[in-house]
């Protein structure tokens, strides 16, 4: 068996509600892996072996800035390091380790744009804009400076990288026509485009761009300013958590929607003289605007989002990956590469949701084989039964197949760690699946450490929340 890549997504290090974080007692973060952690890089180094070290790609949202303070986001990045790279053990990867960025942590790449911006400008060029996006295919060259700042932390890291890939990060194989192409997953989500609707409908044109630079372009700002470095603004930062606690609810989505709709259109007559029922175009006021499209990224979207606990995937999802690798991925593909191979394999991550599948897309041969990572935070005060988390390899001839981690757990058992593959024969997931079952003593002890952590987070937020009723309560009272 060769594992060539082993990819997580979604880790949200630095976040209270990561199964991956440590923190102590009193909820400050704590030094040295988390239980979670530690057994899951004991299962990883049992499955292994001695054999060659794979690449480790962080496929998105792995640091939470979204909602976490830089300070504690480093320091749980450094749990992850002592995990992985121990310095008095054996290291589970190579030192050369890819990140792919996300929404909670796109700032990262907006770092790297700044940086590659002044760069040039510093060697006598005057580029016309910042890079949107990096080459699908070939090892990324631009570091991540944040993450290869805090490698200095640990001496005995000296030369490792981090080499930063934005949105997709791939792997071809033109002998054999396979290719895998990886992205966090935030723009399959309609709520990360909105700029994109919302240029549609001024233009009454296609809302859904035709290329990775038109998304990126029309959209990276909305991310930045939406989520990507919250966790550091204070006050606000802690209200951001509120609001993203809120967002998981359809029904009080919509009533925060609703209110902000009314500040925003309020704010613009009182403080701009503005009138919001001024008509833009076909009747549309310009109330009507600002409502629908706070409504649709802070109400629908979570609605969507929700709603999917009964599911992985529903039909708009579907619908969406299907135009993210026909449209603005095979765009790039054909830049790069001439032509979209024939055998293709979609891994991201974003909606804490593990699931394997194939599906047709339109402009390749066969069925891509569809593959998420789920996630490692609560979003609920349990996990919802779709919910869970998995890892993926990447085998060295481009097969794919899932490790799946952890779901829900039923009648108080968590089921074992398995090798799932997305339908098609795969050598690598008989092989992973085969040194999984040689390593069940580790992978049980991680899969009762992971089911004990979760129950300890349940009991909290339910004391939590009787908490805040019971201050209610007296309050109402006085």
């Amino acid at each position: 068996m060769s594992i060539a890549q082993i990819v997580l997504s979604d880790l949200h290090l630095g976040a209270r509600d990561s199964l991956l974080t440590h923190v102590n007692g009193s909820g400050e973060i704590a030094e040295g892996p988390s239980e979670v952690l530690s057994a899951f890089a004991n299962g990883v180094r049992e499955t292994l072996g001695d054999g060659e070290k794979p690449q480790l790609v962080l496929l998105g949202d792995a640091l939470d800035l979204g909602l976490s303070p830089f300070g504690d986001v480093s320091q749980s990045f450094l749990q992850l390091i002592d995990a992985f790279f121990p310095e008095d053990g054996r290291e589970l990867f190579r030192r050369d380790i890819v990140y792919v960025a996300g929404n909670h942590d796109h700032h990262l790449w907006r770092m790297a744009q700044d940086h590659q911006f002044v760069m040039a400008l510093q060697s006598g060029r005057i580029p016309r804009d910042i890079e949107q996006i990096t080459p699908i295919m070939g090892q990324p060259t631009i570091g991540c400076r944040l993450m290869e700042s805090l490698l200095a932390h640990r001496p005995h890291m000296a030369g490792a990288t981090v080499r930063i890939a934005y949105p997709n990060w791939g792997l071809a194989d033109a002998a054999t026509g396979r290719a895998v192409i990886m992205h966090h997953g935030h723009y399959l989500d309609g709520m990360y485009r909105a700029l994109s609707t919302l240029r549609g409908f001024l233009e009454d044109s296609e809302a859904r761009p035709a290329t990775m630079e038109q998304l990126e372009a029309e959209n990276g700002p909305w991310i930045d300013f939406l989520w990507s470095d919250l966790g550091s603004a204070g006050d606000m930062g802690d209200e951001a958590g509120s609001l993203y606690a809120t967002m998981l609810s359809a029904g009080a989505s919509h009533d925060f929607a609703e209110s902000i709709a009314r500040r925003a259109t309020g704010g613009l007559n009182s403080k701009l003289g503005i009138n919001p029922k001024m008509q833009l175009k076909y009747g549309i006021t310009l109330d009507n605007l600002i409502r629908a499209g706070v409504d649709l990224s802070a109400g629908r979207a979570a609605e969507r989002q929700r709603d999917g606990y009964g599911h992985v995937l529903g039909e708009e999802e579907v619908e969406d990956i299907g135009w993210y690798l026909s449209t603005p991925v095979a765009s790039q593909l054909h830049d790069e590469l001439g032509e979209l191979p024939r055998e293709l394999n979609f891994v991201f991550g974003h909606t804490h949701k593990p699931f394997q599948d194939e599906l047709t897309v339109d402009g390749f041969e066969l069925p891509v084989g569809v593959f998420n990572t789920g996630g490692w935070v609560l979003d609920e005060p349990t996990l919802m039964p779709v919910q869970g988390c998995a890892a993926m390899l990447v085998s060295d001839d481009l097969e794919v197949a899932s490790l799946r981690l952890f779901n829900d757990p039923t009648d108080g058992a968590m089921a074992p760690v398995r090798v799932e593959g997305s339908g098609r024969v795969s050598r690598l997931a008989e092989e992973a699946g085969a040194a999984v079952d040689n390593a069940a003593s580790h992978w049980g002890d991680f899969s009762r450490t992971v089911h004990a952590r979760i129950v300890e987070e349940a009991d909290k937020r339910v004391r939590r929340m009787l908490d805040r009723s019971n201050d209610s309560q007296r309050e109402a009272a006085e």
